[in-house]
């Protein structure tokens, strides 16, 4: 099922490599990444304060990240992986929420999802923000899937969740997150923590679902070429793992605009879920850019209607 948001057809467009390549990593111009391998000290973020909420760091761990400040602060702990978790205002427990940016599978950083976490955690969910290994030295598959299916598990884990997981991601970050989504138990490989979790929902910003669309762009996520091993690609692609987790409830939203990113990939993946057995739905926002698609001002009364359907 496709619905739009507002007024206007969204205009459907036949995109080179090239061009899908420029987008998907334009939305992480000018930011660092940042680094998620499991060696060494964890990147760190600077302490900031606001009027409602405090925001610290805490050094590297192999334990659950726990909340040691009082109700009404926000936490973030830093972990192996690069963790921002964001504890509400109140009384827990709450429905846990696991962000992951974009960037074109080579660059990015959570600060890209910041503004959805914050607007996230003021409406009651425990946010995770996470980090994720980045294709530039070794290949991003499938310790990229891995470290977003760790985040999954301290999400889950936190002393202040309820246990219930949505995975929410923009662009590149929406293809790994549909592929943790869609896990069969091959995800998580070195977490801490080792009891897998499958997130309860999925929600797909602005993301393409097809790697075998993608093409070369997809040659340092995988590390080869299809030709070279089509397992691998197979497995990666989430279009091909739609019934192994047919109880997956998804949310699959793409910009009217987004101008980089066709609305098929959407479609084609929603029809795939829905023909496996799980709930789909694809959401056109109107007026919607590529990089609009994690702006809260779009998209986030959408997704918390939907998350409180």
């Amino acid at each position: 099922m496709v619905r739009r948001s507002g007024r206007g057809n969204p205009s459907r467009l036949t995109l080179s490599i090239t061009l899908v390549a420029a987008l998907l990593t334009s939305c992480a111009a000018g930011l660092v990444p940042v680094q998620t391998t499991t060696d060494g000290p964890p990147t760190t973020i600077a302490t900031s304060t606001t009027s409602s909420t405090t925001t610290t760091t805490a050094p590297s761990t192999t334990d659950v990240p726990s909340t040691t400040v009082p109700p009404g602060s926000t936490v973030t702990t830093m972990t192996d992986i690069g963790l921002e978790i964001h504890v509400p205002e109140g009384d827990g427990p709450f429905p846990a929420a696991v962000l992951v940016h974009g960037g074109g599978w080579v660059a990015g950083s959570p600060e890209l999802m910041s503004d959805l976490a914050r607007f996230l955690t003021d409406q009651g969910y425990l946010t995770v923000n996470t980090a994720y290994t980045l294709s530039n030295d070794i290949p991003g598959y499938p310790i990229a899937v891995d470290d977003v299916a760790c985040a999954v598990r301290y999400a889950s884990s936190h002393p202040d969740a309820d246990g219930t997981v949505a995975v929410i991601g923009h662009s590149a970050g929406a293809h790994l997150s549909a592929l943790v989504a869609l896990d069969d138990g091959r995800y998580g490989e070195n977490c801490p923590l080792t009891d897998p979790v499958i997130p309860d929902r999925l929600i797909g910003l602005a993301g393409p679902y097809d790697v075998a669309r993608l093409g070369p762009l997809m040659f340092p996520f995988f590390g080869v070429s299809p030709v070279e091993d089509p397992q691998t690609w197979a497995a990666g692609n989430p279009l091909f793992q739609v019934e192994n987790n047919t109880k997956l409830s998804s949310l699959i939203m793409h910009g009217e605009e987004d101008g980089f990113v066709d609305l098929s990939f959407a479609t084609d993946f929603a029809d795939a879920l829905t023909e496996a057995g799980s709930e789909a739905l694809v959401e056109v926002v109107e007026s919607a850019r590529h990089n609009d698609m994690h702006d809260p001002e779009f998209v986030g009364d959408l997704i918390i209607t939907w998350l409180e359907r």
